[in-house]
């Protein structure tokens, strides 16, 4: 090789560093999962008929379904204004069925909004099971109470 021939070098080639961008992705990660509020879905209340109209209550046992008045009780159950247990109400449940002979037992359930709907399950077993002792058939017809 010549004395003045100088050998050239080759460029190194350019290291990408990534860290600080893996970095600031994970700070913003942070800061939006630690800032944003986490939301359920709203509870939903169920909007009032249109189309509905007034039930015929005319031969019917009427048996209101009263919400429970604070949050470790039960609901209430009543035929006309007489509270009852639930036993008191298979009692004379069963009773009307058997006085009812072959005609149809007609039973109309008016709910409260707030009744849970285990406790209006519990009313529907209790139905079912009179009809299965008595061998008499009920038609259970099932209404929202008006808030008045």
């Amino acid at each position: 090789m010549a004395a003045g021939f100088k050998r050239k070098k080759k460029k190194d080639e350019a290291d990408l560093d990534i860290t600080p961008m893996i970095d600031v992705v994970f700070l913003l990660l942070i800061f939006f999962m630690v800032t944003s509020t986490m939301q359920g879905t709203p509870d939903k209340d169920v909007p009032p008929s249109t189309s509905g109209t007034n039930a015929v209550t005319e031969g019917f046992m009427l048996l209101s379904v009263l919400a429970p008045k604070s949050p470790t009780s039960e609901g209430e159950v009543k035929i006309g204004d007489r509270p009852l247990t639930l036993e008191q109400f298979k009692a004379e449940l069963a009773q009307k069925a058997s006085e009812a002979g072959t005609e149809d037992l007609k039973v109309m359930i008016y709910g409260e909004r707030d009744v849970k709907s285990g406790f209006m399950a519990e009313i529907e077993q209790i139905i079912s099971e009179v009809m299965n002792e008595t061998d008499s058939k009920i038609e259970a017809k099932f209404a929202v109470k008006d808030r008045r």
